[in-house]
């Protein structure tokens, strides 16, 4: 599995490929191109003068060798993507299970107790009603 690491590998290495063929190159104008190939063919044209045609093909070229690179890390991505979905459903289920759970237990406290469950409930909504008509009057 390639690995971020990998991936900047790759980039170093385009970079001093391109500092080995053309010498005037250096590090900081390479640097401000990192993904953008179209600036950065741009560049090696104007410090090297040679044909903008010349310098893509080079480009395409040394970027076709990392192909395989490119292609792990795109399964590597979709590996990863599945996975996190796999456990994301997972973590949903567990959740609906447990409140399922939970409403079972609540429905039968409620039948095994109707009478403690009617107070409990109405002193809960006193109980909001008061906190609303505070926070209302506050106001």
């Amino acid at each position: 599995m390639i690995t971020e690491q990998q991936i900047d590998g790759g980039w170093n290495e385009l970079k001093g490929k391109a500092k080995q063929k053309w010498g005037q190159l250096n590090d900081d104008e390479l640097s401000q191109f990192e993904g953008q190939a179209d600036e950065f063919i741009g560049l090696i044209q104007r410090k090297t003068g040679e044909a903008y045609a010349e310098v893509e093909s080079w480009f395409n070229q040394t970027c076709d060798d990392c192909r395989p690179y490119y292609e792990q890390a795109v399964a590597a991505t979709q590996e990863y993507a599945q996975n996190a979905a796999a456990a994301a459903g997972d973590t949903v289920d567990h959740v609906r299970q447990q409140v399922a759970a939970g409403h079972h237990e609540a429905e039968e406290l409620v039948r095994r107790r109707p009478t403690e469950s009617i107070a409990v409930a109405f002193g809960a909504g006193i109980i909001a009603g008061v906190v609303v008509g505070l926070m209302t009057r506050s106001r």
